[in-house]
């Protein structure tokens, strides 16, 4: 009898250890997200912030250019502006919309993890 009650202590505590694997994977899981998700972010905001200085660049050509009386040289690097304005708005869309794919990611696996945290608790 004695032997029986080892046999199933020992299967109840392999089942509760694959339970808390489970967790602590959807745990790492979302963590691993989470970083992806930040990185893919930091990345995006790393391009907007290029493309808003080469934009910053093309204002300033544009300033020295109308002061020293240079009016084609001025127009250019004001047009060079413009359109390097519009680039980094779009690289700002981009930036945003990487964030909330990740959050949304995030969320999904952290969600996922609370949901094999409670399995585990209730015992399946």
């Amino acid at each position: 009898m004695q032997l029986k009650h080892a046999f199933i202590a020992a299967a109840l505590a392999m089942t509760l250890g694959a339970c808390s694997d489970n967790s602590q994977q959807a745990a790492q899981d979302a963590a691993a997200k989470a970083k992806a998700a930040a990185e893919a972010t930091k990345a995006a905001a790393q391009a907007t912030v290029q493309q808003a200085q080469q934009t910053t660049a093309s204002a300033q050509q544009a300033v020295t250019a109308a002061k020293a009386g240079d009016t084609a040289g001025a127009m250019q690097s004001a047009q060079q502006a413009a359109s390097s304005s519009q680039a980094t708005a779009a690289s700002a869309q981009v930036t945003a919309d990487t964030a909330k794919q990740g959050a949304a990611d995030v969320k999904a696996a952290a969600d996922k993890a609370a949901d094999a945290t409670k399995k585990d608790a209730s015992g399946h």
